[in-house]
């Protein structure tokens, strides 16, 4: 078993390859609105969310950065919906185990995660993590 340090995190959410749509006017005319895709991030009790990419559509990006402090997590989360007027609908969700990136000396993570729907392919998400230990 890794030993997993405490220390802080930088996430970023760069950008997504979406598989699954949410939109039903989407398939139906291709003119009409494409999904406004954000990114939801949790570990443990700490929570962030990405600004939504206006009419995004599969090909989303982001230019936000978050910090989280790791005490004793084990797993980052990573859950994308679509904005919607009422009730936003998930496109599918990810997440990362934190052993291989909270070790000693720091490690940073450029790499995507598969996203899920319903047991099925809903595309991927790419990420910037810097893991900087506590001292």
């Amino acid at each position: 078993m890794q030993f997993c340090q405490t220390g802080k995190l930088i996430v970023k959410p760069t950008r997504a390859n979406l598989t699954r749509k949410t939109d039903l006017f989407g398939y139906l005319r291709e003119d009409c609105r494409k999904m406004d895709p954000y990114v939801k991030i949790e570990m443990g009790s700490q929570n962030a969310r990405t600004k939504a990419h206006d009419n995004a559509g599969k090909q989303p990006s982001w230019f936000d950065v978050f910090e989280f402090n790791r005490t004793n997590e084990d797993v980052i989360n990573f859950s994308l919906y679509d904005d919607d007027i009422g009730k936003d609908e998930l496109i599918g969700s990810g997440s990362i185990h934190l052993a291989s990136i909270c070790v000693p000396g720091g490690k940073n993570f450029s790499d995507s995660i598969n996203l899920k729907y319903k047991d099925e392919n809903a595309g991927e998400l790419y990420l910037e993590i810097q893991f900087y230990p506590n001292k």
